[in-house]
């Protein structure tokens, strides 16, 4: 295993002057980076990042915690995430949750005893208003962005979220646009905020087109061991001139 007193050996330098140059410091000069650098990449040299983060506790790890990979959606979340990551010189550790709230707790913490040095989670959306986890989150003050839609437990952390609202409200007009004026709508779980906010979509687009709100053509569906929609999204379905599905 090449050392820094290795490279400071072959390049007729102290071995502090090698360590400044592998922490970019600024009072060495950009010639002697270049050369050592250099001798560094010719000698094989890899840097330790366990040492380096006990140095300036920063771990340069990231945890990303998804219900599952299989998911598109979160396919392409995950590769949009990593190719940020890798261009800011970050690792990813990834965890599947599986909609579940204590394997959801237990990636979480794995996590936080790895010290990474942020957290991007889509949460399992729970009834209750507080979750232990995410106190835990406060508490070691790593930052943390929620992919998905904030709910009480949730609410402290930044977020990004699709606007669910607008897109079930659109899909439900497309349908109306097409003649349909019995559109069945599919509900989310009941915890899950965006559900709800599919739902109101739904109900404005029938608001507007005067089509009168029928409870037995919204069924809810996903979570609890009902099915649900693979991609997680809204999806609008036409069957005939009378008949349409909104799902949520």
């Amino acid at each position: 295993m090449i050392r820094l007193k290795d490279i400071a050996k072959a390049g007729g330098v102290s071995v502090m002057t090698v360590s400044k140059v592998m922490r970019d410091a600024p009072d060495i000069s950009a010639a002697t980076k270049e050369r050592i650098r250099r001798l560094a990449e010719e000698m094989g040299y890899v840097p330790d990042v366990t040492a380096r983060g006990l140095r300036n506790r920063k771990t340069r790890l990231l945890g990303l915690v998804i219900s599952a990979a299989t998911n598109p959606i979160y396919a392409r979340v995950m590769m949009a995430i990593e190719e940020r990551a890798y261009q800011s010189g970050y690792d990813i550790l990834f965890a599947h949750s599986l909609n579940n709230p204590q394997r959801e707790a237990a990636c979480i913490r794995r996590f936080l005893s790895r010290r990474v040095d942020g957290l991007f989670i889509s949460p399992v959306y729970r009834l209750e208003e507080n979750a232990p986890i995410y106190q835990e989150i406060l508490k070691h003050k790593t930052p943390c962005v929620i992919l998905g839609h904030r709910a009480p437990f949730c609410e402290s952390f930044t977020n990004v979220e699709t606007d669910s609202l607008q897109a079930s409200m659109m899909a439900t007009q497309h349908l109306i646009g097409l003649g349909h004026r019995r559109i069945a709508f599919f509900s989310g779980p009941l915890a899950a905020p965006w559900a709800k906010d599919r739902l109101e979509g739904y109900r404005l687009a029938l608001r507007e087109a005067r089509i009168p709100w029928d409870d037995h053509l919204v069924f809810q569906a996903g979570g609890n061991g009902t099915r649900r929609s693979p991609d997680g999204g809204t999806n609008a379905i036409g069957t005939n001139k009378r008949n349409g599905i909104a799902g949520g």
